[in-house]
């Protein structure tokens, strides 16, 4: 079992941001980068009816299909590589790569979960529902759609914003 599956067990916050009343942004929203990356705000309630004024954003490393997407209730099989945004930024500073706190690559063991049944994190549904077969992204998911204000002592930190450099390989629907 990895780390992922039995960290993505943790009990979800009581404080979602976003409930207050109101609509958090709906969708994506595209903004091109260098070499071809781009970047995508998807707000969590596209995959259910929260409310959000936090979302997850998506920055494209290696475009999929752009025609295939899986859907709430289809089995995907991903690669992964998790890290806390503070070592993706002590990293920077200091030049060397980061050291993922969680990996499927390193495990040499591709994962599977369906979309939408509450087996990772939020922010992981969410993501990977929004990528195209073959499609490489970097997710940025906030704290209240990965491990809450408690974390994951002492592998993630309280209050922890997570980066997810995800490939999706395959996914299969639910007939």
């Amino acid at each position: 079992m990895s780390l992922f599956s039995r960290l993505s067990q943790a009990q979800r916050p009581p404080d979602r941001p976003g409930d207050e009343g109101g609509e958090g942004p709906g969708g994506d929203a595209g903004a091109g980068g260098e070499n071809g990356d781009s970047l995508h705000f998807v707000a969590p309630s596209t995959l259910n009816d929260i409310s959000a004024k936090a979302g997850v954003l998506l920055k494209t490393r290696k475009p999929g299909d752009i025609t295939n997407f899986p859907k709430k209730g289809d089995t995907v099989t991903i690669h992964y590589e998790a890290f806390t945004e503070e070592e993706i930024c002590n990293a920077k500073r200091s030049g060397e790569a980061p050291d993922p706190f969680d990996s499927s690559r390193a495990r040499g063991q591709q994962f599977q979960f369906r979309i939408g049944a509450g087996q990772v994190i939020e922010g992981m549904d969410v993501a990977v529902s929004k990528m195209s077969l073959g499609q490489e992204v970097e997710a940025t998911i906030p704290y209240p759609f990965a491990y809450g204000v408690q974390g994951y002592p002492p592998v993630v930190p309280p209050r922890a914003t997570l980066i997810f450099r995800i490939e999706l390989i395959r996914f299969a629907s639910v007939v």
